[in-house]
């Protein structure tokens, strides 16, 4: 085990084999037959494969693990579609009417749905895009996996993980719960929006879709449909295949 600084705290400690992405997310991807290939489906920009190989390099010590994990990633990773689609979150949102119907799917408020821990969700997907920013991870293939949110935001947000303020006001996270069978099963590591060049940054956990922005000129809506920085904190859902955000090689 390497001692090194890590990254969360600052602290040089003994590091761990820390995870880009959840390893719950592999577990819960692999097929559930008895033949052929049951690896997840791994998806990047360059590529769509089947493997085993999970993202994992020496970045944070044991205390910043336990952190990451108990104020987020264990409460998403119950919510997110289990191995055989079933999921948690879409039935906990449409057990209650939705607060706004629109044409492309059903938008519910923080006040219509008060058991959903929306700050455990919000510091789950800011720790993967900030993880995804402070160090360069990589493939099985050597290719690297990296988003660039600017050394100003990276420290404004390391801050807000270890608990000593708020999250940034420039800060937009936008939740869409995807009710297609497709995306209940897949899920990639963060990348820039491939559609529209806004610096908008997407990551998919097996239903749950989050756009990140973080930028002193967000837009109006980006905004209104954040689940930060707002009162409302909607969650949408919609049938997330329908109009994919995601452009990636058939």
């Amino acid at each position: 085990m390497p001692i090194g600084i890590c990254k969360l705290c600052l602290l040089t400690k003994d590091l761990k084999d820390s995870h880009l992405i959840p390893r719950s997310l592999y577990k819960k991807s692999r097929g559930s037959g008895t033949k052929g290939n049951q690896d997840p489906l791994l998806v990047t920009k360059a590529a769509r494969k089947q493997s085993s190989y999970q993202i994992t390099d020496y970045v944070f010590c044991r205390d910043c693990e336990h952190r990451l994990n108990v104020n987020g990633e264990d409460y998403v990773m119950r919510l997110v579609s289990k191995q055989n689609l079933d999921f948690p979150l879409l039935d906990v949102l449409q057990a209650v009417p939705a607060t706004v119907k629109h044409a492309e799917g059903e938008t519910y408020s923080a006040a219509d749905t008060p058991t959903i821990n929306r700050d455990k969700i919000a510091y789950f997907a800011i720790s993967v895009f900030w993880r995804a920013s402070i160090h360069t991870w990589q493939l099985e293939n050597g290719t690297k996996v990296k988003i660039d949110l600017g050394a100003k935001y990276n420290e404004e947000l390391r801050q807000h993980l270890m608990g000593l303020t708020a999250v940034p006001k420039n800060v937009s996270l936008q939740l869409v719960v995807c009710s297609d069978k497709l995306n209940r099963g897949v899920f990639f590591a963060p990348a820039e929006n491939q559609k529209k060049k806004d610096r908008t940054f997407i990551f998919v956990a097996r239903g749950m879709l989050f756009f990140f922005r973080v930028s002193n000129t967000l837009e109006a809506y980006q905004k209104r449909l954040s689940i930060v920085n707002t009162a409302d904190r909607w969650i949408t859902v919609k049938d997330c295949g329908k109009k994919p955000v995601w452009l990636a090689p058939e």
